[in-house]
């Protein structure tokens, strides 16, 4: 008996220190560029008047045509589009014999908007490509099937854009187009 409930306190309190040290990692590893977004925003919404007290300094039509602007342009900052890849892979009918399928991957890669990132990532980008193209090349039907074949799938050319970069700028891939023909 109380070996059962040294083992339960043990796997407990192994639990709890498992999950502070994940949320003290995890606090570690947010993007900077979330927190300075959002201090900018609260900075300029209102500034001191000259007679000591706050005014607006942009009316609510030039305050929201502004931001657009910014987040459109930071959103495009951080977007690689590449030309779509089509290659050849192998799949197998009913009796399972292997049979030619074709592939078509339209894809897009987000990286961090760091100063120089724009830079290095357009010039990685025929060496991502390639990598991706190789891997998409060694796929067989059944590996990008289903959820968890899309995950993977993604997790795999993530990899390659990271090895790529040298870094790990690319955040994510963002498949758009996955077609099996």
């Amino acid at each position: 008996m109380a070996a059962a409930l040294l083992s339960v306190g043990s796997l407990g309190g192994g639990f709890v220190l498992a999950r502070l040290a994940f949320q003290q990692d995890a606090a570690g590893y947010e993007p900077d560029y979330l927190a300075e977004g959002s201090a900018a925003e609260g900075q300029t919404a209102e500034a001191p008047d000259h007679a000591g007290g706050t005014t607006a300094s942009q009316t609510p039509a030039a305050s929201e045509a502004g931001h657009g602007e910014t987040q459109e342009a930071g959103a495009i900052e951080g977007i690689l589009p590449f030309e779509e890849i089509i290659t050849n892979i192998t799949s197998y009918d009913a009796r399972g014999n292997s049979a030619k399928a074709f592939l078509k991957l339209t894809l897009v890669l987000v990286y961090r908007p760091e100063a120089g990132a724009a830079d290095l990532m357009h010039a990685r980008q025929p060496f991502m490509r390639d990598l991706f193209t190789g891997y998409a090349h060694s796929l067989t039907e059944t590996d990008v099937r289903g959820m968890a074949g899309m995950m993977n799938v993604k997790a795999e050319l993530l990899k390659r854009a990271r090895a790529a970069a040298g870094n790990d700028l690319p955040q994510e891939i963002l498949i758009s187009d996955l077609i099996v023909q």
